[in-house]
């Protein structure tokens, strides 16, 4: 962190350590003892930086994160040249969302939001549907350009988008929070392409 100051340091810590203790053993089953035991703090300290105590580090640990995948997402997403097939930009597409997703605190991020929903403020969890709806107004503006310049045949934009993103969620839910695996593999790579083919396939 640029410009940190020592208790920004701290609550950084914090925050750390509560978010893979709360993915690796519950929320409820992590008490604010074994937080500051994590990185050798005393025990008052966790109240000190949060007063509301673990409730307080859950909702900003969602919190946290939030902005900051739109923001890579966004930034990656701008960057695709444009010079590969639909089928390839929107397996590109899902592969940035994937990398996002798997890099560690964000991976830990969507365990604990995944189960720990019932605990968490409801602004807070609407992050995932944040990041869908930001995702699939980026595929329909690009799919909108493909009926444009006539690659595709003129249909819905929003619809077709839709659709890729149900792809995407299927793909991500099969396997990073069903199969717990990380790895963008061959088998993952195949099916997804085979998903998205038929899709494009029937748009032409």
């Amino acid at each position: 962190m640029k410009n940190a100051t020592k208790g920004d340091l701290q609550k950084e810590k914090l925050l750390a350590a509560a978010r893979k203790l709360f993915a690796e053993n519950g929320y409820e089953a992590t008490p604010t003892k074994k937080i500051n035991q994590r990185i050798g703090a005393a025990d008052g300290l966790l109240y000190y930086y949060f007063p509301a105590g673990k409730k307080q580090l859950l909702n900003e640990i969602i919190k946290q994160t939030t902005d900051n995948k739109t923001l890579a997402f966004n930034k990656q997403f701008d960057q695709l040249t444009g010079v590969e097939s639909i089928q390839e930009t929107l397996i590109k597409v899902f592969q940035i969302i994937w990398n996002i997703l798997t890099k560690a605190e964000n991976y830990e991020t969507l365990l604990i939001t995944v189960r720990e929903r019932a605990v968490i403020e409801p602004e807070q969890i609407n992050w995932l549907l944040r990041l869908a709806d930001r995702i699939e107004q980026k595929i329909a503006d690009y799919l909108r350009q493909q009926i444009m310049d006539q690659t595709l045949i003129d249909n819905d934009p929003d619809l077709m988008a839709d659709l890729v993103l149900s792809v995407y969620e299927s793909c991500i839910y099969r396997q990073l929070i069903l199969a717990d695996k990380r790895d963008f593999t061959n088998e993952v790579a195949r099916t997804l392409s085979a998903e998205i083919n038929l899709l494009v396939k029937g748009w032409r």
